[in-house]
């Protein structure tokens, strides 16, 4: 997928601007995003993924270190994330599962578990 057509999506679905010089919240967090799929689904190094949003390679390694963070402490980012995914991924067919995305996959599982335990026990002592 091409950088500018992601870009877009994203910022569409984000509602922000990525390529801005911002260090908001929002848009530290779509941005981190977009590093992520774009890790995920291109082989682009770090260096292209920054620049196409006037970043370096440094920040993009930054943003992918604090990704998984960012998904389990802030639910709300976490399930806009996962619905974008669907949305971006469900075109783009991968052939082969690599280590990393085996383990994405198992922390958000044990993640998800997580969260559901707590909801049932909230719902058991109502």
């Amino acid at each position: 997928m091409e950088f500018e057509k992601l870009i877009k999506k994203i910022n569409k679905h984000f509602k922000c601007d990525i390529t801005e010089n911002n260090r908001t919240r929002e848009i530290v967090m779509a941005r981190a995003a977009y590093y992520w799929i774009a890790r995920h689904t291109t082989k682009s190094s770090l260096a292209k993924i920054g620049d196409s949003v006037g970043r370096d390679h440094a920040s993009v390694l930054y943003s992918l270190k604090n990704f998984n963070d960012w998904l389990r402490f802030d639910e709300f980012f976490k399930a806009d994330f996962e619905a974008f995914k669907v949305i971006i991924l469900s075109g783009y067919k991968k052939n082969e599962m690599t280590a990393e995305s085996l383990l994405y996959k198992y922390n958000s599982m044990l993640i998800e578990n997580d969260i559901l335990k707590k909801e049932i026990k909230e719902l058991k002592r109502l």
